[in-house]
């Protein structure tokens, strides 16, 4: 195997070399947090020039303003690419596409590596397993909970007091070039926005594997002072699209199952105790128990939000319900027409 502390040698067209690495970085209007993630790319201690290809959602967005005038800009090669707004499988596929480099790093713009040696300690995991893919681990910043607003903590209160967890979603994830040319890439005829990451783990195992390293990366997610309760159910409806179109695209995979069989439980749960609910129009006791379970399933799901210093908490066990059956009835449609469909640019919040 190639010796990951050597930078590639081979000569581009026009005699350019070739980056030691190459970034693929969606964005959009991600101004307020892509600095720090640039910082941390600028710091690494990488053995040859790398490349960062930004995928830009809009031409007019101000991030770029920030991102050009950033010192990475003159220490590496950047590349910009204009698409509209078609989610991120797309995006990463006109990233990867364009880049030059053996070595693919996807990024999200709100995200950062805690250590100067990330890269080439991602690069030597992923030699010394002989994988096509290597995971990092994830974890939110200290302090986070105290600044979200109370739909985000809702939403996040599964994470609260959670450890770093290894997870292949585009924060700071390392794959093989030739594996993504062998793949033909993300799907992006089934997904847009939501569990083309999940697609691409499983595409990744049936032609080799994936490693996990112990690499740290934080998710900086921007949380704005308000979110509102609409924002929380339109990302419920495009989440479980996604979820839908990859249980459609796997179901009958053993290695699928197996690996997800927890997410698939949770998830054939809701739509269990969804479909009492709506029995209960017929059988008012089905009714009656399935709506008591959701109920204690909603305040489950969202503990640590309940324990908020906010008239709203009252609210908590039926806006939860409700965007689990927002989720359950996306899943349901994605996984009857084969992909995900919702609208990618209205869930799209900056700084995700």
């Amino acid at each position: 195997m190639n010796d990951p502390s050597q930078p590639a040698t081979p000569q581009f067209g026009g005699g350019k070399p070739v980056p030691w690495a190459s970034v693929v970085m969606p964005v959009r209007k991600c101004r307020a947090t892509v600095v720090k993630s640039l910082d941390s790319l600028l710091q690494q201690q990488v053995p040859g020039r790398c490349e960062i290809i930004f995928v830009c959602d809009q031409a007019d967005d101000d991030s770029l303003e920030a991102i050009r005038n950033h010192p990475l800009a003159t220490q590496w090669d950047c590349v910009e690419i204009f698409h509209p707004g078609r989610g991120l499988a797309q995006a990463y596929n006109l990233g990867w596409r364009a880049a030059r480099a053996p070595f693919i790093f996807f990024m999200h713009s709100d995200c950062y590596a805690t250590d100067d040696r990330a890269m080439i300690r991602m690069v030597e995991w992923l030699e010394r397993e002989g994988a096509l893919a290597v995971e990092p681990m994830v974890d939110i910043p200290q302090g986070d909970w105290e600044v979200m607003s109370f739909w985000d903590r809702v939403t996040s209160s599964q994470y609260r007091h959670g450890k770093p967890l290894h997870n292949f979603m585009g924060k700071f994830d390392l794959v093989r070039r030739d594996a993504l040319e062998k793949l033909g890439g993300f799907d992006e005829e089934r997904f847009w926005s939501a569990a083309e990451d999940a697609d691409m783990v499983e595409r990744l195992w049936t032609v080799g594997k994936i490693t996990f390293s112990d690499v740290l990366v934080i998710h900086a997610h921007l949380h704005p002072a308000e979110a509102a309760f609409t924002a929380t159910l339109r990302k419920h409806t495009q989440a479980g699209e996604g979820t839908g179109a990859v249980f459609r695209k796997y179901w009958h995979s053993l290695h699928f199952l197996r690996g997800a069989w927890t997410i698939i439980g949770l998830n054939l749960l809701k739509l269990v105790l969804l479909a009492g609910m709506i029995a209960g129009i017929f059988f008012p006791l089905a009714g009656i128990i399935s709506a008591s379970f959701m109920l204690l399933l909603s305040v489950y799901y969202a503990r640590w939000a309940m324990l908020s210093r906010d008239w709203r908490v009252v609210l908590i066990p039926f806006a939860v319900t409700l965007m689990f059956s927002f989720f359950a009835v996306a899943m349901v449609r994605a996984f009857i027409r084969g992909r995900q469909s919702f609208d990618y640019l209205k869930v799209k919040s900056p700084g995700s």
